[in-house]
């Protein structure tokens, strides 16, 4: 197990933000896996990586402080404060974010105040999420498994979590790195196909009641996981997806979720939105309502999507037959869509193009970006292409082969 770790350390090194010795590096992680946090930084030395920075968040730590302090009392709070990111992207580093949760530690907080600091630390942290979202920097999210993570998901050990992750990310492969290669290359050739396709929009049925229509701007592009950036790096590990941004006021209909949402450690679940011209004018939720609520309102952008994936219902992750709450995973498993902000990759000369150049291309701007999933079993997605000609892509939750 051990020496699966350290192979897994390297292979986010190597295999997915492409470093080499002289390069920077900077880890963000929950303090239950500093464990695992260790690793990386001994494997990053030993690849000749000597400049490593590490930021700990300590999610037992901040539900007190959301449970005992004012608004204004916690923004001012060393433990929520994310301007490190900034200077972090400024000065060159690289970004590993180890994705580990804590399953429903936050329900207790009051849902607005949760909000509302989420959105000032998002606002905060907009020099960096400017050099990511233009491509200026190299970032990668993975996730690491944990006790009480492992227990709420599996009813099992944190090895064993560890051990369904190994093999979800070829770990075990004896070059996980080709291994990646070749299944990045068919999700490649896949976006090729839609792209050459020149798709006015996707109509979405299935028999949870989702009839959704999703205009996609003239000069879309899709991506797959290691494409947009252009320096190869893979920026979600696992990645089964396709994915593009829609045109931001071209999007009618309902939709219903498919699986609960955990987002900062609540649940979201059974909800559907409605839109129309590309708002959601309409929402509601059986379980996290107020999440949902404020997810949707944080800005103007809020109440537009930004991301439309296309993934296999039969894919790896989805054949697993787990929830993982954590949306690195579970969007995986699922077609999603996301509400808020847009890719400039996912657009003609995107990365080339200001913010208001890219609003008059229908990219939305926010800054939220929420997946929530809609893939289902008898999920059919259909083309209507800019001829006007009519293809299904998608039947019975999978791609139709071409």
């Amino acid at each position: 197990m051990e020496d699966l770790k350290r192979k897994y350390a390297r292979f986010l090194i190597k295999g997915c933000l492409r470093l080499n010795a002289g390069d920077k590096l900077f880890i963000i992680a929950s303090s239950v896996i500093e464990d695992f946090v260790d690793v990386v930084r001994r494997e990053a030395f030993s690849l000749g990586i000597k400049d490593v920075e590490i930021q700990i968040n300590n999610p037992f730590l901040q539900k007190e402080k959301y449970l005992t302090k004012t608004y204004d009392e916690i923004i001012q709070d060393p433990l929520f404060d994310k301007t490190k990111y900034n200077q972090m992207a400024v000065e060159g580093y690289a970004f590993l974010s180890l994705s580990s949760p804590v399953p429903g530690i936050f329900e207790d907080v009051d849902s607005e105040l949760f909000t509302k600091v989420n959105t000032y630390q998002m606002k905060s942290m907009a020099i960096y999420k400017e050099y990511q979202l233009k491509g200026k920097i190299k970032w990668c999210i993975a996730a690491a498994s944990n006790s009480l993570w492992a227990k709420d998901i599996l009813g099992d050990s944190e090895d064993r979590l560890w051990d369904v992750i190994y093999d979800i990310c070829l770990i075990k492969e004896n070059d996980p790195i080709l291994a990646w290669r070749q299944k990045t290359d068919k999700l490649k050739r896949r976006a090729h196909y839609l792209n050459e396709l020149q798709i006015d929009k996707l109509i979405y049925y299935n028999g949870l009641g989702t009839r959704l229509e999703i205009g996609l701007p003239k000069d879309y592009l899709f991506q797959s996981a290691d494409e947009g950036t252009g320096n190869g790096v893979l920026v979600n590990i696992p990645t089964e997806e396709v994915f593009t941004s829609p045109d931001r006021l071209r999007v009618n209909g309902k939709v219903y979720s498919s699986k609960p949402l955990l987002y900062n450690g609540t649940l979201i679940d059974n909800f559907w939105l409605e839109f129309q011209d590309g708002k959601i004018v309409d929402y509601d939720a059986s379980k996290g309502r107020e999440i949902l609520q404020g997810i949707i309102e944080t800005d103007l952008g809020s109440h537009y999507l930004g991301e439309v994936a296309l993934v296999d219902f039969s894919s790896p992750i989805s054949l697993t037959n787990i929830l993982f709450k954590n949306t690195l995973y579970d969007e995986n498993a699922s077609c999603h869509l996301a509400i808020g902000e847009g890719f400039p990759e996912c657009i003609k000369d995107g990365l080339e193009l200001s913010s208001e150049k890219l609003l008059a291309k229908g990219i939305n701007m926010s800054h939220k970006h929420v997946d929530f999933f809609v893939g289902t079993r008898d999920l059919e997605v259909k083309a209507v292409l800019q001829n006007g000609r009519e293809t299904v892509i998608m039947k019975d939750g999978n791609f139709v082969e071409v």
